[in-house]
């Protein structure tokens, strides 16, 4: 479908439908950056797995957090 068609596609629904599409699309980019985020650091991690840099404390404190985001999302 092209860009164009589900512009004109969203401005031919009423206000309401308008916000559910804008939560859908904000859910999508966040889904999207959690794989991003995820996939970052999974290639940090096979990368530099057992070094020195496998003990840096701010990037182990953003893994934990990103384990337990997808946690709450996936229980």
């Amino acid at each position: 479908m092209q860009t164009e068609t589900l512009i004109e596609k969203i401005k031919s629904l009423p206000p309401e439908r308008v916000s559910e599409i804008e939560d859908f699309v904000d859910f999508i980019a966040d889904r999207n950056n959690r794989s991003m985020r995820h996939d970052a650091i999974a290639e940090y991690a096979a990368k530099h797995g057992g070094s020195i840099a496998d003990l840096d404390a701010k990037l182990e404190a953003a893994s934990l957090e990103h384990l337990f985001d997808i946690e709450r999302v996936n229980p």
